[in-house]
Formats: C-alpha cells, sequence, structure tokens
C-alpha cells in the first residue's frame, strides 16, 4: 500500500522469500543505471573508491546474521542480479575513505560537526525529545530528526513490515530498499530509534557483535520491554556507539540507553520530558559551553531544544511536536550533504505514528515534508 508517498512493504515470513518479494517491489532501484549512479554519488561524498567500497561490503556482508545474509540474498534473486551489488548498494552510504587525508563526512560539514573535533569522526548529528503525560491519559508521545546524507532520499522512503517467524513483526521507517532499522515499533508497542556516538571502546570476542542498524533489528525482534531491551544491550556489541531511544508503551515508560561498543549507560525518563541529540544525557552542559557551541553542533541541537522547552509549552502533540522539529535550530538544514531527510513522532500506547521526509536537492522533512500518519498493521 501508499500512504501520501509512503510505500508500505508488508514482507512474507522467512527472510529468504521476504527479501525476494522485496527486490521485486525496489527492482528499480536495483536495476544496473540506478544502482550505480547511485553509488556513485554517495562515493564522492564519502570519497570511498569503487573498488574499496566493493572490499569493504563484502566483509560487512558476511559479518551479518545468517538470516539477513539470506534476506539480502534474496533480494538479489528478486532483482534478477547477485548479492554482491546488493550488498554495495545498502552499505554505500556507511562506507569510510580508506584515505590517510580524507576526512570524515561530519569533519567537512560546518554545521554538522560537534564541539569537540575528535567526535567529528562519527557522524552526523539526530534529534529527538520524549512527552511523558503525568496522568498516563495520553500516553508518551517521542519525536526524532533523522539527519543523514540527503542524497540517499534518491531512493525515497518507505514503511517495512518484517514478520520473520518466531519472532515479534517489526515495522521500520527509513530509506526505501533499506531493510536494517534505526527507526521503528514492534507489535509489542516497543519504540525504538538510534543516533550515532562516538566510541572508540574495544568491546572484546566475548559476545555477539552485530553491525549497528541491524543490532536494533535484532533488538526490536527479540524485545518487548525496556528491560528486555537492557538484557539485549548486556549480552550483544556493536561495530559503531549509538544513542538509543526507547520507549514502551505498554506502560508508557522511557529511557535512553548510550551504548558504546561494547558497554552502555541507561537514563530513564524522570520528569515531562527527555531530550537526546548525540551529546550523553549524563555530561551536563554549562552556561559557558552552551556560549561555546558552534551552530548545528550537537551540543547546540541540545540547549536549543532544552530552551525552546523551556520558553514555552510546544501544544498539543503531535502537532506540537512537528512544529519543535522543524524549528530552525533544531532541524539540520544548511550542511552541505546532510539534512534532516526524515523525521517521525510516535504515541506507542496508542499505536500512533507520523512520519514526513525531505527529498534529495535537500529540502528538509521536519518543516518542509508533508505530515501524514502511518498505520501500523499491529
Amino acid at each position: 500500500m501508499t500512504l501520501d508517498g509512503l510505500p508500505i512493504f508488508d514482507l512474507p515470513g522467512p527472510p529468504g522469500d521476504a527479501g525476494v518479494a522485496h527486490g521485486r517491489l525496489v527492482r528499480d532501484l536495483l536495476e544496473e543505471r540506478f544502482r550505480e549512479a547511485y553509488v556513485r554519488r554517495l562515493g564522492s561524498i564519502t570519497r570511498t573508491e569503487r573498488a574499496d567500497l566493493a572490499a569493504q561490503a563484502e566483509r560487512w556482508l558476511a559479518g551479518l546474521p545468517a538470516q539477513h545474509q539470506e534476506e539480502i540474498e534474496g533480494m538479489g534473486r528478486g532483482a534478477g542480479i547477485d548479492v554482491h551489488p546488493v550488498a554495495e548498494f545498502l552499505y554505500a552510504d556507511i562506507a569510510r575513505a580508506s584515505a590517510p587525508d580524507a576526512p570524515a563526512i561530519a569533519e567537512r560539514e560546518i554545521a554538522a560537526g560537534p564541539d569537540d573535533a575528535r567526535s567529528g569522526l562519527d557522524g552526523p548529528m539526530c534529534s529527538a525529545v520524549s512527552r511523558a503525560d503525568a496522568t498516563g491519559a495520553t500516553g508518551t508521545w517521542i519525536g526524532r530528526n533523522c539527519d543523514w546524507l540527503f542524497a540517499t532520499l534518491s531512493r525515497g522512503v518507505a514503511g517495512v513490515v518484517h514478520r520473520t517467524p518466531n519472532r515479534i513483526p517489526v515495522l521500520a521507517l527509513g530509506i526505501r530498499g533499506d531493510i536494517d532499522v534505526d527507526t521503528g515499533m514492534n507489535a509489542e508497542g516497543l519504540w525504538l530509534h538510534l543516533h550515532t556516538l562516538p566510541a572508540m571502546d574495544d568491546p572484546g570476542g566475548d559476545r555477539t557483535r552485530v553491525s549497528w542498524l541491524f543490532w536494533a533489528r535484532e533488538a526490536l525482534e527479540t524485545c518487548a520491554t525496556l528491560d528486555d531491551l537492557e538484557r539485549f544491550i548486556e549480552t550483544t556489541t556493536r561495530d559503531r556507539g549509538v544513542i538509543v531511544f526507547a520507549s514502551d508503551g505498554k506502560g508508557g515508560d522511557s529511557a535512553v540507553f548510550e551504548c558504546a561498543r561494547g558497554t552502555h549507560t541507561r537514563v530513564d525518563q524522570d520528569g515531562p520530558w527527555l531530550i537526546a541529540t548525540n551529546h550523553p544525557v549524563g555530561k551536563p552542559i554549562d552556561e559557558r559551553r552552551e556560549r561555546a557551541a558552534r551552530a548545528g553542533s550537537t551540543v547546540a541541537r541540545f540547549c536549543a531544544l532544552r530552551r525552546r522547552i523551556a520558553a514555552a509549552d510546544p501544544g498539543d502533540a503531535p502537532e506540537g511536536l512537528m512544529r519543535l522539529l522543524g524549528s530552525p535550530d533544531v532541524e539540520m538544514r544548511d550542511a552541505t550533504h546532510l539534512r534532516t531527510i526524515y523525521a517521525a513522532i510516535v504515541n506507542p500506547s496508542r499505536r500512533e505514528v507520523w512520519f514526513s521526509a525531505g527529498d534529495d536537492t535537500g529540502r528538509p522533512a521536519a518543516s518542509a515534508g508533508s505530515w501524514a500518519r502511518v498505520p501500523v498493521p499491529f
């Protein structure tokens, strides 16, 4: 089905079958002419050589859990191509330049880099808030801006319903053609979305390590509560640091899990608001640091959310959160390659989800996109 330009793909059960069905639905993206143009456009931004991308994607594919490898292989069969071009296509936006003089994207984006220059190595920014109703009458509302390369929007956006046998069904929202998850909700009412977080720790080899976006999908397919999610975090590792913004619709509880590659800190919502950018919640920002923060940095975005909420109530959700996410000091609008590519607002208790997307010309999602309510299939 399609909702205001947002296709919703409800895929069948076994991973291979799901991949075949998905590959047929996005055959236009995997056709050689579009696929190569897309991969080369991303390579020019990430400064990744074509051969290097192929090698990185092959290693990435080999490290994924078997069911996700099977699904990607199925996508190739559905589109009539080999698995390796599919992996390159899915991996292109997270490829890393190998040249020693090639800086990370965030280091070249004046509006994107965090205050600490070393933190710029781990990518651009995202913003989110959780608004809890003290009476419990309206549940908890979460708003999130996903900031990333607007070139990825040449693929469009989509919702995907994953129904892997013996796992919890999941609704994922994001870029069309993706089968990983960085924004989504499962049939148990658990909402999860990710922000990147600088992390240089070595998690060791005693736990299962999963690529970060597939790690999020694993979490949604196997966890029903925040405590389940924390146990999952404790028994797995990631290939990069992430901030997990999570909410359990069954009770309305929300928490932020700040996860390095092998360690984590849990911050439960205590009060009407919980804010997250790519800045650790447990690391206070004093007035001096707020004044010194560069415009567009993760600290500046955190302070802008905090300041706007303190100055005036944004108004009833979801409309109030739409305005808050679209504020000029919260939304990413001006960087060279980065924008708020999509925005989402959710009330897990009410199974209410709203979504807006930008476009590949750089139009940002929260302020310039068209908000539409997404049907939740469970």
